[in-house]
């Protein structure tokens, strides 16, 4: 278990605070997240982009004791097209609400809402812009039932230039899921952070294509009011 002395090191180092939170002044839970062939047990780690396109398993340690209920897991790019991008925004990869945990530290998706599907870095390569994007995993708790509407996600996007409001609908494109603020939204729904994780990711040929795809189909569902 990684000492919060140890992951507002790596948070500072990375810029994590500033760029997605302002500051974090308690965490009592870690996030690990695990895929078939990578896990994220250590704040910053870079991990191959090929290794974290399936939608991973996500634990907290130690276990609570008691069921936790009310939680919300995201996962927020704020690297678009720059480091902490302020025209863009944050892309959203990853919204599920209303999570509980297990005895094992597991969370359980059975009265769960998934307001984001997974989706898979896809920076772009290492050659245009040699920069890994930082992909922050946050997981918070709500006093009661969490609801956040596509209204909600709608009104984040109105503080960025670049930023298109998407329908938010079920499928989600780029977007949809670019124009986000984890902390606005955070504070907008009252939500108290419970643990934090963020690894680092670089961009391939793959990424790149998957990239250009993603851009090129919001785009495709701009013009035709998708």
């Amino acid at each position: 278990m990684s000492s919060l002395q140890d992951k507002m090191q790596a948070f500072s180092e990375h810029k994590v605070i500033p760029d997605v939170f302002p500051n974090i002044v308690n965490l009592p839970y870690d996030l690990t997240v695990k895929w078939p062939t990578a896990t994220l047990d250590t704040p910053g780690k870079e991990l191959d982009r090929e290794d974290t396109q399936e939608e991973p398993k996500v634990f907290i340690t130690p276990p609570p004791s008691e069921s936790l209920d009310n939680l919300v897991l995201l996962l927020t790019d704020p690297d678009l097209m720059m480091n902490n991008d302020i025209y863009f925004g944050q892309v959203r990869h990853w919204l599920v609400t209303n999570l509980s945990s297990n005895t094992d530290g597991s969370l359980s998706h059975f009265a769960s809402a998934e307001r984001s599907p997974y989706v898979g870095p896809a920076p772009l390569p290492n050659y245009m812009y040699a920069r890994p994007h930082r992909y922050v995993f946050i997981l918070a708790r709500g006093s009661g039932k969490v609801e956040i509407r596509p209204e909600d996600l709608r009104e984040l996007q109105k503080e960025y230039a670049a930023a298109i409001s998407g329908k938010q609908g079920e499928v989600q494109d780029l977007k949809d899921r670019w124009g986000f603020d984890a902390q606005k939204l955070i504070e907008k729904k009252g939500l108290e952070v419970l643990a934090v994780n963020f690894m680092r990711v670089g961009g391939n040929l793959k990424s790149s294509v998957a990239n250009a795809v993603m851009m090129g189909q919001a785009a495709v569902n701009k013009v035709v009011g998708k």
